[in-house]
């Protein structure tokens, strides 16, 4: 009896941990200061930064997962737009349902667009979100939310876990964008990744 029940205890674990190591696909985190995986674009300057420490006594769940490194995005405009980064990811997201990022804004605001490219890049959903105050915000969005912007994607656009197989995603570019027409914009970007 002992045995049958720790062979149960013992199938629940792995089929979590099982679970588990599949609830996220990490993009990047930019931990080691590292941004060789992600091409430039327009007037935007990029660089790996060091995470702000916090005040003592200051709690800040979201910081305290930002590890030691983010990659910071700035840039000035004449037209809203600033530029961008993007990156290949070649990858199946039907078991993901969310983009996620976690964003540390100032003061000068503005804009995040968001690109997703589905299988050939000929499908292109977007969403944006804003710049908010200093301090990390986690930003999670459903792929719901992203809506198509090319013709070719369709009414639905890009929707992984479709019947028809189009949930292969292959990049994904993130577009700063100022608060005013002309102006600047700088946002601190850590920890982007797909997630149930």
């Amino acid at each position: 009896m002992k045995k049958t029940v720790w062979l149960v205890v013992l199938s629940l674990f792995l089929a979590a941990a099982a679970r588990a190591e599949f609830s996220f696909f990490l993009i990047d985190n930019f931990e080691g200061g590292k941004t060789d995986k992600w091409y430039r674009f327009g007037n935007l300057d990029m660089s790996a930064v060091k995470v702000p420490s916090l005040e003592a006594g200051v709690q800040d769940t979201i910081a305290d997962s930002c590890g030691d490194y983010a990659l910071k995005l700035k840039g000035k405009t004449t037209n809203w737009y600033i530029g961008g980064i993007g990156t290949e990811l070649m990858t199946d997201a039907k078991q993901f349902s969310r983009f996620q990022m976690d964003v540390n804004g100032y003061p000068s605001g503005g804009k995040i667009k968001i690109e997703l490219f589905g299988s050939g890049g000929a499908t292109k959903c977007v969403a944006e979100v804003p710049i908010l105050g200093q301090g990390y915000t986690r930003i999670s969005i459903p792929f719901s939310a992203f809506k198509p912007e090319t013709p070719s994607a369709g009414a639905d656009g890009w929707r992984p876990g479709k019947s028809d197989g189009s949930s292969y995603l292959q990049n994904v570019q993130l577009i700063l964008l100022a608060a005013q027409a002309t102006g600047e914009a700088e946002a601190d970007i850590d920890n982007i990744l797909l997630t149930y």
